[in-house]
């Protein structure tokens, strides 16, 4: 699964929407987003505003800012819990799973997920992820930076802990 993902990303030519509920990226994910942005790609990423894990909140926090400086664009959905897990590649490749982007889905768990190629299937995810957008807040660079000295401690800590998680 996560060769998928890693492949989908690298493969997109002008957009990639990932919608993940835990978002822990491994450094083949990692900077495959990173490069994905710095490279003109729109690159968006739907997670929860509200989690259901503290320290798994915390743990993902830590990779946004530079995900953020490479041109990524981090949305909190803020409707209640997300927990889609989806990638929409331009409009032709859509991944739909149970496997969220983190150590222990790509690593431990029994995860499934169905590739689908096909632009009416990659048109309805794109506009149901647009449509979350409209329940979601964008989080920018310049509000991201004003966070507490505390908070960004947090987020280090747990990033540390987090193959644990």
């Amino acid at each position: 699964i996560m060769l998928c993902y890693f492949t989908a990303i690298v493969n997109a030519r002008e957009r990639v929407y990932i919608t993940s509920p835990y978002f822990i990226p491994n450094n083949s994910i990692y900077d495959a987003l990173k490069k994905a942005a710095l490279s003109g790609k729109d690159v968006r990423l739907l997670v929860p505003g509200i989690s259901d894990s503290y320290f798994v909140n915390a743990a993902s926090e830590s990779y946004y800012e530079e995900l953020l400086t490479c041109g990524v664009k981090i949305y909190r959905y803020e409707k209640g819990f997300i927990h889609a897990k989806t990638i929409v590649a331009d409009d032709n490749l859509a991944i739909i799973s149970t496997a969220n982007m983190d150590f222990r889905s790509f690593e431990f768990n029994f995860e499934i997920g169905a590739v689908i190629y096909g632009e009416r299937v990659c048109n309805e995810l794109t506009e149901v992820f647009l449509n979350d957008l409209k329940d979601s807040s964008q989080i920018t660079l310049h509000d991201w930076e004003q966070r507490s000295h505390w908070t960004v401690v947090k987020s280090k800590v747990a990033r540390l802990l987090s193959p644990l998680l």
